[in-house]
């Protein structure tokens, strides 16, 4: 068997690999409900292939891999995978098992239908919730039967052709309505101590006061930074004690933290005793700061949360966010961390699609990025549902514009992978977009002070998409700049020394990654100055 799909340390940062070569997944993910239909699944191949994607995010269904308990029907997953290799596509799977978006919506009817073996969270005032509980329940058991099954079945069905690259382990978990269960068995475990190896790690302080190491080349690597709010004030002076002890008000947020986490290690663990490709889960961030748990899922990998599950589900290969905020960065900051590569799984597809997909990649140097809903990105309403999308400020606006960015956006960096990747962790490669009503910006790169200037003042009302772009120092007076809507200006660093161009190249790369000139620039023409849509130019400097 050829050597799976993983993700490996490079130039001190990660990189997804894929056959011998560094890959990344310019991606989108479908709706929810689109694999449930072959007929749909049509339009939705189409419309991938027209956005130039490399890899299809598609959610598979417990309910409808096994109907019946321990009698199980693989023809989703089996068609997926088919389709994908007719369209020259990746996957990238997603098992919507015991919870998605904090329900318990996907789980099958023999499940839902038997309370005493699969027993549900209860809120503060006893209510029982519509949510599948961890505690005193058998669904853990059962969970672990199905996705071991459904990873054997990839083996077997895919290990040759490698199609399907990752498996996200259900989908943006966590309790809502509460801040934990209050369960009979939920009480029970609550009542105990943290576990010891928690408390340990506390006490080392590997959680509170300190930074992992940064990876070399990265920006913006720290490790759980927005954890250390709550974390510090921890009672690391014992080894052992209540939760609520421990971690004060945050306990509750915690102990689901905790247990979710050791939950989905575990159908990890299982997953990859059959198969072993790379696994993460997804993460409903919060609206604002203030925003209590239980109105996003409690319990989920939330920033303040990060470190809880990095120590409790190891066997986890990545925490990632799904980035509906206008704060990209500030979303990205957080999870780009020395121990977890940065993978979007789900993202915007209005405006703002096309340009955090360069500062993803040149500056975060993400493993996946991918808006959702595939089918409906350049489109105005969903394709499922036929609902208009009318507040200019709603994440599902789309517009031809968006699709026509995205793709070109896509089939520019696609083809530039190996450029791109070789560059990933080294240091010698940013991203930026253009934020609201920004005129430009000042970046620092090798040495050089770059001036970024953008052409169009982007505002929610603005009919302009926001400027982006990756600028790479591919040689000590070479560089590289990809991206739309800008023009960039180099100084030396050192003062008393300028740079003139030695040549300049308006160009594209080839499927296999050369360099194709399309025309030398020259006289008025001589300044990095890209055009309205995505475009690539190279340039050489010298010194005096």
């Amino acid at each position: 068997m050829k050597d799976l799909p993983e993700i490996k340390k490079r130039n001190g940062g990660h990189c997804f690999w894929l056959e011998g070569h560094p890959f990344i997944m310019l991606a989108a993910e479908t709706h929810n409900s689109a694999c449930a239909s072959r007929e749909y699944m049509q339009q939705v191949w189409s419309k991938v292939k027209e956005l130039n994607c490399n890899t299809l995010l598609a959610p598979v269904y417990w309910e409808w891999i096994e109907p019946q308990e321990n009698q199980f029907d693989f023809d989703l997953a089996e068609q997926l995978i088919i389709e994908a290799r007719k369209n020259r596509m990746k996957l990238v799977l997603l098992w919507f098992g015991s919870w998605k978006n904090g329900l318990s919506t996907y789980a099958p009817t023999w499940v839902k239908t038997d309370g005493q073996r699969f027993s549900r969270t209860e809120d503060e005032h006893g209510r029982r919730t519509k949510i599948l509980s961890m505690f005193g329940s058998e669904v853990l058991a059962a969970e672990q039967n199905a996705f071991r099954n459904f990873m054997q079945y990839i083996k077997v069905f895919d290990a040759e052709e490698q199609t399907v690259l990752a498996v996200q382990i259900e989908n943006e978990v966590g309790i809502l309505g509460a801040a934990r269960d209050f369960s009979v068995g939920a009480e029970a475990e609550y009542k105990k101590d943290i576990p010891n190896s928690l408390a340990k790690h506390i006490k080392n302080c590997n959680l509170c006061g300190t930074e992992a190491e940064d990876s070399e080349g990265m920006e913006t690597v720290k490790n759980g930074e927005s954890s250390k709010a709550f974390l510090s004030e921890a009672d690391t002076n014992r080894i052992g004690g209540s939760w609520e002890k421990v971690f004060k008000e945050k306990a509750e947020e915690v102990f689901m933290a905790w247990h979710y986490a050791g939950y989905i290690n575990e159908l990890a663990k299982c997953g990859k005793e059959c198969y072993a490709l790379p696994m993460f889960t997804n993460v409903w961030l919060k609206s604002h700061a203030l925003e209590k748990a239980g109105v996003y899922p409690s319990g989920g990998p939330v920033p303040e949360m990060l470190d809880i599950w990095k120590l409790g589900a190891p066997s986890l290969d990545i925490l990632a966010p799904d980035i509906y905020t206008f704060d990209f960065a500030g979303a990205a900051d957080s999870y780009a961390r020395a121990d977890n590569p940065l993978f979007v799984p789900e993202t915007r597809r209005d405006k703002w699609a096309a340009a955090n997909l360069y500062l993803a990649v040149g500056r975060y140097h993400t493993l996946c990025y991918s808006p959702f809903g595939a089918e409906s990105i350049g489109e105005d309403h969903s394709f499922i549902t036929g609902r208009i999308h009318t507040d200019s400020k709603d994440k599902n606006v789309s517009s031809p514009a968006v699709k026509e960015y995205l793709a070109q956006s896509y089939r520019l960096l696609g083809n530039m992978l190996p450029v791109i990747t070789g560059h990933y962790g080294d240091g010698k490669m940013t991203g930026f977009v253009q934020g609201r009503s920004e005129k430009e910006k000042q970046l620092e790169l090798g040495g050089c002070r770059l001036t970024i200037q953008f052409y169009h003042s982007v505002n929610d009302d603005d009919e302009f998409l926001p400027a982006a772009g990756i600028i790479i120092q591919a040689g000590e007076y070479e560089w590289i700049f990809a991206g739309y809507g800008y023009r960039a200006c180099l100084d030396a660093a050192e003062s008393g020394k300028q740079l003139d161009f030695l040549a300049l190249e308006k160009g594209h790369y080839d499927e296999k990654a050369n360099w194709i000139k399309d025309m030398d620039l020259n006289g008025d023409e001589q300044q990095v100055q890209m055009e309205e849509k995505p475009t690539a130019v190279r340039a050489w400097y010298y010194e005096f």
